[in-house]
């Protein structure tokens, strides 16, 4: 069959939808495999990379391998079928199969305790055994796909790179479809049978399609015979190499750019999943589109070389003049949610009846499609109108106001990498034409070019995110990438066009003027715009104080310090992580609350460092030993240089303290050790990978890291938290630990968790509240004793199932429904809180105070209480705590025995107290 006819074919669009498809499932098991091998591995950076390395070289493997081996066989559509097919049902196995990646994982790891280089090597060896075969499958479809619609063509022909721009924009349709449909709807499980469903149905249509005589086998003898060049070649045979360098070289660029523009990101438009899911698109969009401008546009195989070193030279521009912009995209979450939702509609309305304009000009549609579109922009003037207003009625929906902030959040992303991100789309498709111009077979050529293309993404990722970031910052490697490539666009200008001597010298005076250009325009960013966080409430944040601190990695983003007065703030991609004043009694009440109910104090566990003010606090207690895991390095800088009012310095002075940088959950799997006390306080449940703390897998590893009677204590939010979802906190930890009690302070909420009833020892009790030490931290409290925190339970035994009962009715869930690792509801619930048009904090606390018991369960608590009156003495700290000051001095009234003194000390304050306030 006369491959000419692809050009204009129904097949061709037929076999373009299905590539579509083959994209999103592709994407989907991507997302995938690195979800549950960041389970095993940790959510770190490294892990990350780790896993995508093992991808990306499948993938580049599989499309060497597979493009040489089609060259050897008939074009047919059952190679490809049979690939997707195999892919599929290999995927089927993935949960079972990374079940045991995680044991062969501790196993080696306690085998050989490698070092932080080895443990990278065991992660990357165990992620490509598992991840082999189906990555081999992904990377071989291009090929074989490209083997079958180019047969009879002595080059590659535009119809490739259609179905590599259609597969492309799949996988851009497989970010959002997982990440705001398939996972919050159907989980881990429901997600992976989708995309193998996929696969499956890719296989089934092929099986229809072969028995139709036009999509019959070509004719070709097998093995092929050797193409004879192109008669106009449009490079020389010599620069294969050279064409080979620019497809690695543009894969090291183009990895590197999505590494710094994810970074960049997620301290101006947001790190939540959604946030993380629109920034993918927005890029695999622009990459997509990119790839089908070339197959529209540039068909002729003469264009080619130019246009792949203008493309080279205008990407350098396009991100040298994007790079002032990021800075200011923060302030555009000033306007408001609704204000910025319309405008991010409004722009995205003009911009697509921009693009309809431009292609109605080129083309002269017919018929009722044609129809649609001549008047399209008319149908989307009319629809904007609409919903901008009905705006104030959508904002009443928290599903409305939800998809308003992901607009804005997409348009952002959208706007400032559309440009690069289409300029970066052509690199490849445009090196395909001309490597395929210069006479090799289809299916080699599409693999080789893949290979070195992929080969560089790994490469470029590993550099941008472990070399280049943070060493340079993101201006810095943003500039450094644009001159990478406007010297590429000299390069290719000067091997691959036929240039006379005196042009070459033109074209150098060109190219050397353009790279000093990008280091001699003004770049920096202004550091107080980017650590407002914005992003989060949509709301102009208080913008007073001075940065006194910033530092980029790829773990934690930006971390920074402002000063404001004497008030210094600890900020993590411009949100709250600490401060040195008001925060201070929160972190102080995280270490004291759950030693009320530690009976031993061997070994503890402090995940999150922050300041460094709970661990210091913690350090007060006769522990021989606490290990501390923090996942961003810069945050312990931060903590040592700035914070050592808060945290006594006691990272480095005490030695029983020992600091890991990694993440809390993979240091408890890799741990051996057993923990009287694991204390965890994370930054937000709604950051992306933070809510893995909160599911039933990772409350069943902390209970088999706790010792007898060990205790568990977690910050939960009860601010920009619907209470469904609290109580599906509640219920996630209680499907593990038979105790749970919940405790809410002035501000925050804790969890407290064990295998065995939660009671306080008196005697150990009595004695720490009388070290100076912990008196100290009580005093920075404002509470008169340790035993006036246990005023402050809410939820424990009946009044918490009481709560939990609940569940159903609030949220339709099953009442045994929890959060896991296969199904993490909470890390796709969570964000939508945050713009909520109400207050969560004043609902959560009536919703808790009315379970909560009348008198405190003292009897039920404290054991070993020598008399009565001992327990008169708790009961009225814990009612003094309460605010019923009248109950607690009727209870220190009634104290007898030794403990009289005290509670006549307690009744003098409190009577003092009263007076004040009577005056």
């Amino acid at each position: 069959m006369p491959s000419a006819s692809w050009s204009a074919s129904p097949k061709l669009r037929i076999l373009a939808v299905l590539f579509f498809f083959s994209g999103l499932s592709s994407l989907v098991f991507e997302t995938l495999f690195v979800r549950l091998l960041t389970y095993s591995f940790g959510n770190t950076a490294q892990a990350v990379s780790t896993v995508l390395a093992a991808f990306l070289g499948g993938l580049a493997l599989g499309a060497l391998l597979f493009g040489r081996w089609v060259d050897r066989r008939r074009p047919s559509l059952w190679i490809y079928a049979s690939l997707e097919l195999f892919a599929g049902v290999y995927c089927i196995f993935i949960p079972r199969l990374f079940a045991l990646v995680t044991d062969c994982y501790v196993a080696l790891f306690h085998r050989f305790h490698p070092s932080v280089m080895g443990l990278t090597v065991v992660r990357f060896g165990l992620s490509s055994l598992v991840i082999v075969i189906p990555t081999l499958l992904m990377g071989g479809s291009l090929p074989a796909l490209a083997r079958y619609v180019s047969a009879g063509r002595q080059d590659i022909g535009p119809e490739v790179n259609l179905l590599y721009a259609r597969n492309t924009q799949g996988a851009a349709g497989g970010a959002l479809a997982s990440t705001f449909l398939f996972m919050p709807a159907w989980g881990v499980e429901g997600t992976l049978a989708i995309a193998c469903g996929i696969n499956l149905a890719i296989f089934l249509s092929i099986i229809v399609l072969v028995r139709l005589p036009s999509f019959g086998p070509n004719a070709e003898p097998t093995p092929p015979l050797p193409l004879a060049p192109p008669a106009a070649a449009t490079v020389p045979t010599r620069m294969a190499g050279l064409l080979l360098a620019g497809s690695f070289l543009t894969g090291v660029v183009a990895l590197g750019y999505e590494v710094l523009w994810t970074h960049i990101l997620t301290f101006t438009i947001g790190n939540s999943v959604y946030a993380l899911g629109v920034m993918l698109f927005a890029l695999l969009f622009g990459l997509g589109w990119g790839a089908a401008i070339v197959s529209r546009r540039f068909s002729n195989p003469a264009l080619s070389a130019p246009a792949l070193a203008t493309s080279q030279v205008l990407l350098g521009l396009a991100v040298l003049l994007t790079t002032p912009v990021w800075d200011h995209i923060p302030q555009f979450f000033n306007l408001g949610l609704l204000r910025a939702g319309i405008l991010s509609l409004a722009c995205l309305v003009i911009f697509r009846i921009a693009v309809v304009a431009g292609r109605r000009r080129r083309l002269s549609p017919v018929g009722v499609g044609g129809w649609l579109r001549r008047n399209e922009p008319i149908f989307e003037t009319v629809l904007f109108c609409a919903l901008a207003g009905g705006g104030s009625l959508l904002g009443k929906h928290d599903n409305a106001l939800f998809m308003a902030s992901e607009l804005a959040r997409f348009s952002c992303a959208f706007f400032i990498l559309v440009g690069p991100a289409v300029l970066l789309g052509l690199s490849f498709p445009l090196l395909l034409n001309l490597y395929g111009g210069l006479g090799r077979s289809t299916g080699s050529s599409v693999g080789t070019i893949y290979a070195s293309n992929t080969a560089g993404a790994i490469l470029g990722s590993l550099l941008a995110g472990f070399v280049v970031l943070p060493r340079l910052g993101s201006p810095t490697s943003l500039r450094a990438a644009a001159t990478l490539n406007v010297l590429m666009g000299g390069l290719f200008a000067f091997f691959l066009l036929p240039l006379h001597r005196q042009r070459s010298r033109v074209l150098a005076l060109a190219v050397a003027p353009l790279v000093i250009l990008l280091w001699i325009v003004p770049g920096g960013w202004n550091l107080h715009r980017l650590t407002v966080g914005s992003y989060v409430y949509f709301g102009a944040p208080d913008q007073s104080g001075r940065v006194l601190y910033a530092r980029e990695d790829t773990q934690g983003g930006l971390t920074s310090v402002v000063e404001a007065g004497s008030t210094r703030t600890l900020l993590s991609n411009g949100k709250f992580q600490g401060n040195n004043a008001g925060e201070v009694p929160a972190q102080i009440r995280f270490a004291l609350i759950p030693v009320l109910f530690t009976p031993q104090f061997r070994n503890a566990l402090v995940i999150g460092l922050g300041t460094g003010n709970t661990l210091r606090s913690l350090a007060r207690f006769p522990f021989e030993r606490i290990d501390v895991a923090e996942l961003a390095p810069t945050i312990v800088d931060a903590a040592r240089r700035w914070f050592q009012d808060v945290n006594g310095r006691v990272l480095d002075d005490d030695p029983r303290v020992h600091l890991s940088i990694a993440d809390g959950r993979n240091f408890l799997l890799l741990s051996r050790g057993r923990y009287d006390l694991i204390t965890i306080e994370i930054t937000s449940i709604w950051i992306s990978g933070e809510a893995d703390l909160y599911n039933k897998e990772f409350y069943q590893l902390c209970r088999a890291h706790l010792g007898e009677r060990g205790i568990l204590q977690q910050w939960v939010q009860i601010h920009h938290m619907s209470t469904p979802d609290l109580l599906v906190i509640l219920n996630t930890a209680a499907q593990v630990f038979p105790f749970v009690a919940f405790f809410q302070g002035p501000e925050h909420g804790l969890l407290i968790a064990s295998a065995s009833p939660l009671q306080c020892d008196y005697p150990l009790i009595d004695g720490f509240d009388r070290d100076p030490r912990v008196r100290q931290e009580l005093g920075a409290i404002g509470a008169p004793s340790l035993w006036s925190l246990l005023g402050e339970l809410m939820l424990y035994g009946e009044s918490l199932w009481r709560g939990l009962s609940r569940l159903s009715d609030l949220s339709g869930l099953p009442a045994d429904f929890a959060s896991t690792d296969y199904y993490p509801y909470l890390e796709y619930r969570t964000p939508k809180a945050n713009v909520l048009p109400y207050d969560t904090a004043p609902l959560n606390l009536a919703f808790l105070r009315s379970l909560r018991p009348a008198q405190p369960p003292v009897d039920l608590l404290v054991y070993h209480l020598p008399s009565p009156g001992a327990r008169n003495l708790v009961r009225g700290y814990c009612l003094e705590q309460r605010g019923n000051l009248d109950a607690a001095l009727e209870c220190f009234q009634r104290v007898e025995g030794p403990a009289r003194a005290q509670a006549e000390l307690e009744i003098r304050r409190i009577e003092l107290q009263q007076g004040a306030s009577a005056r």
